[in-house]
C-alpha cells in the first residue's frame, strides 16, 4: 500500500494532469457521495418508517447541525493544505508536529461546540418560529449528534490529512464501508427495534466512531508520516499561529454556507413546515449532485498544493484549467438528472405532494444554473490550494451576505423562486468576481 501512495503522490507532481485529476478524485468523489447518504438515509429511513413529524424534525436540524459539521470540516479542509505543503516540501519533522498539535486543538474545539450546541439549539429553532412537536424531534436527534462531534471531528481531519500525503483510496473505503453499516443500522434502529429518530443518530455516531479508530490504526502501521509512534504526545504551542492560520479561514468559509442556509430557511418559516421540508430534501439532492464537482476540486486542491511545494507553478495552473474544463461536462450530466428526474427524487423522502412540490420546483429553477456553483467551487479550490485561505473565506462570506440579503426581500415575493434567485447571485459575485482575479493569480505563479 505504502508504494502505491507513493505512486499517487508521484503521479500529482510529474503524472498528466487530466488523467491524475481523474484517478485521484474519483475516490474523494465516491467518499462524498457515501458521505452524503449518511444524512439521506437518515432522511430516508425516518420519512418511511416513523412520519412526516420526525421527517420535519431531521429537516429542520440539518442546517444548523450542518454548521458545527462544516466548521469542522473546514478545519481539516484548511490543515489538510498545510500538510500537503509540507508532503510537497519533504518536512517530515514538522509536519508530524502539525498532525499532532491538530490532534489536540481540534479535539478541544469539537468539546467546545458540543457546549454550545447542548445550550443554544433549542432556543434557535424555537425562534424560527417551529412547532414545539418539531423542535422536540429535532432536538432528540441533535443530542446524539453533539455527543459524537469529537469523531466527526477526528474522522474528517485522518481522511483529509491522508488525502493531503497523496492517499486517497484508504478515505475512501473506510467510507464506503462505514456508510454500509449506517444504512443497515438506521434500518434495524428505526423500522426493526422502532428506536426512531434516536436510532438513526445513534448510528451516525457509532460510525463516526468506526471510521476514526479504522483511520487511525491505518495510520500507525502504513503512514509514517503521520504515525504517532515513538512521538511525544503533546502539542506543539509554537504552531498554534500557523495552524489557526490556514484552519480558521477555512472553517469559517465552509460554515457561512450552511448559516446562509439556516437563516434563509427561517425566512420559509411562515409559508409552511411542508414547504421547509421540500426544501431541504431539494437541497439534500443539491449536495448529492455537488459530490462531483467538490470532489474534483479537492483534488485539484492538493494537487496545486503540493506542486506549489514543489516549486512547479506551471502544473499547478493546468490543473486548474483542467478542472474548469471537467465542470461543463459535469453539468450536462448532472443537470440533465436534477431537471427531469425532480418529483422522483424529492419522492424518494416522502410521499407528501406538498413537499414534492417544494422539492421539484427548487430543483427545476436551478438544475442547469449548477454550472456558476461548480465553476465557484473550483475557483475557492485554487485559491486553497495556493494557501490563500482567507481569500476564500471572503467570497464564502460576500456571496452569503448577499444572498440572505436578497432572500430577505424575494421570498415574500417568489417563495422559493426568491431564494433560487438569491442564491444565483451569490454564485455569480464569486464566478464574475473572484473568477476573474483567480485567472490573473494563475497566469503568474
Amino acid at each position: 500500500m505504502r508504494n502505491r501512495d507513493n505512486n499517487q503522490s508521484s503521479a500529482i507532481l510529474n503524472g498528466a494532469p487530466f488523467k491524475t485529476l481523474l484517478v485521484f478524485s474519483l475516490p474523494i468523489i465516491l467518499g462524498n457521495v457515501f458521505q452524503q447518504l449518511y444524512n439521506i438515509v437518515d432522511a430516508i429511513v425516518v420519512g418511511r418508517f416513523v412520519g412526516d413529524i420526525p421527517l420535519r424534525g431531521i429537516s429542520i436540524a440539518s442546517p444548523i447541525m450542518d454548521i458545527f459539521y462544516a466548521l469542522l470540516l473546514g478545519v481539516s479542509i484548511g490543515v489538510g493544505v498545510l500538510v500537503g505543503r509540507l508532503s510537497g516540501e519533504g518536512n517530515w519533522e514538522k509536519l508530524k508536529r502539525v498532525h499532532i498539535t491538530t490532534l489536540f486543538a481540534g479535539g478541544a474545539v469539537s468539546l467546545l461546540f458540543t457546549a454550545i450546541g447542548f445550550l443554544f439549539s433549542r432556543s434557535i429553532l424555537l425562534a424560527q418560529g417551529y412547532s414545539e412537536k418539531s423542535v422536540s424531534e429535532a432536538m432528540q436527534y441533535l443530542s446524539i449528534i453533539y455527543a459524537g462531534l469529537i469523531f466527526c471531528f477526528f474522522y474528517n481531519y485522518l481522511a483529509s490529512a491522508l488525502r493531503s500525503w497523496g492517499n486517497s483510496r484508504v478515505p475512501f473505503v473506510v467510507l464506503l464501508v462505514s456508510s454500509t453499516v449506517h444504512a443497515g443500522l438506521d434500518i434495524l434502529l428505526c423500522g426493526v427495534f422502532g428506536l426512531g429518530i434516536t436510532g438513526v443518530a445513534c448510528s451516525t455516531v457509532f460510525c463516526q466512531i468506526l471510521s476514526t479508530l479504522w483511520l487511525a490504526l491505518y495510520i500507525e502501521k502504513k503512514c509514517p508520516a503521520l504515525s504517532l509512534k515513538g512521538e511525544k504526545i503533546r502539542p506543539d504551542l509554537t504552531l498554534l499561529g500557523s495552524i489557526a492560520a490556514y484552519a480558521w479561514a477555512a472553517a469559517l468559509q465552509q460554515a457561512v454556507v450552511t448559516i446562509g442556509r439556516f437563516l434563509v430557511q427561517g425566512m420559509l418559516a411562515p409559508l409552511g413546515e411542508s414547504t421547509v421540508t421540500g426544501y431541504n430534501m431539494g437541497v439534500r439532492i443539491e449536495q448529492f449532485l455537488f459530490c462531483f464537482s467538490q470532489g474534483i476540486s479537492a483534488a485539484m486542491v492538493v494537487a496545486v498544493a503540493q506542486n506549489m511545494g514543489h516549486g512547479s507553478g506551471k502544473r499547478a495552473r493546468t490543473f486548474y484549467y483542467t478542472t474548469l474544463k471537467c465542470m461543463v461536462g459535469l453539468l450536462l450530466l448532472l443537470g440533465s438528472i436534477a431537471f427531469f428526474f425532480a418529483p422522483k427524487l424529492v419522492g424518494i423522502f416522502s410521499d407528501n405532494p406538498d413537499v414534492i412540490e417544494a422539492g421539484t420546483t427548487y430543483l427545476h429553477i436551478m438544475a442547469f444554473l449548477y454550472l456558476l456553483a461548480f465553476f465557484g467551487e473550483a475557483i475557492q479550490s485554487f485559491f486553497r490550494g495556493l494557501g490563500r485561505l482567507r481569500l476564500t473565506m471572503i467570497a464564502s462570506v460576500g456571496s452569503i451576505i448577499l444572498r440572505v440579503v436578497l432572500s430577505y426581500f424575494l421570498v415574500p415575493l417568489w417563495g422559493i423562486g426568491g431564494i433560487c434567485a438569491a442564491v444565483v447571485c451569490g454564485w455569480c459575485l464569486i464566478v464574475f468576481g473572484f473568477g476573474s482575479y483567480s485567472l490573473y493569480c494563475s497566469r503568474r505563479i
